[in-house]
């Protein structure tokens, strides 16, 4: 999967390790600039600065702002596919657990990654930052959707996709509002994310078995 982000949003992309440094150092201050001051008062001039280098230089790298923000944008979007994954590849992990703990690797990234409660999945900046046919929950929902079928041997019904869709949207709508108040989280409505996408995936996985069995009598009885 490439995690660069879609368009013509980098002038180019660093292939040796003093500029990969240097691009991944202006995304690394321009998530901390988010927390500090805020993405309105954001300014390229700002972010050379903190980095120690002239304007131009940004612009050796980047469009402009814009295209900073979706970088860092995309690279939020990876380093949680990523945490996902390695999450739910615990063999030994019912599915229940495995939804609190997705809910905790989500919360733990408004945490201790910086800018990504402003940015996360990055739909205020692009809604297709990895794949133009697909906007980022909708891939995260494939990613996880996928990746269940496999694990736990899901029934791949092909209203399955949008379940997860829905579980996605309420996992961050409901993460991002226990960080409105606290930096730590509100434990209550992340408790209640966790217990809600349980609840919710526990009645389509009824509903996904009862199809199976019914579908497998009509098949012996053909």
């Amino acid at each position: 999967m490439s995690t660069e982000p879609t368009g013509t949003s980098l002038r180019r992309v660093p292939r040796q390790d003093r500029s990969e440094q240097r691009f991944e150092l202006i995304l690394d201050t321009t998530a901390a600039l988010i927390d500090e001051v805020g993405y309105g008062n954001l300014t390229t001039s700002l972010i050379a600065k903190r980095v120690g280098m002239s304007g131009p230089g940004i612009y050796r790298y980047f469009d402009g702002l814009q295209a900073v923000a979706t970088a860092l944008a995309t690279r939020n979007l990876q380093r949680l596919l990523e945490r996902a994954t390695e999450l739910t590849s615990d063999t030994t992990m019912e599915w229940q657990s495995a939804m609190d703990g997705l809910v905790g690797v989500y919360s733990e990234m408004f945490r201790t990654e910086p800018g990504f409660r402003w940015l996360r999945l990055g739909d205020a900046i692009d809604r297709h930052l990895i794949d133009d046919a697909e906007t980022n929950s909708t891939l995260v929902a494939r990613h996880m959707a996928d990746h269940f079928v496999e694990r736990y041997e899901v029934f791949p019904r092909p209203d399955l996709l949008q379940h997860v869709e829905v579980m996605v949207e309420i996992a961050d709508s409901l993460v991002a509002r226990a960080f409105v108040a606290s930096p730590e989280g509100d434990p209550f409505y992340i408790a209640e994310a966790s217990r809600i996408l349980t609840g919710y995936l526990g009645e389509y996985l009824a509903s996904t078995l009862a199809e199976a069995e019914k579908q497998h009598l009509a098949d012996l009885g053909s």
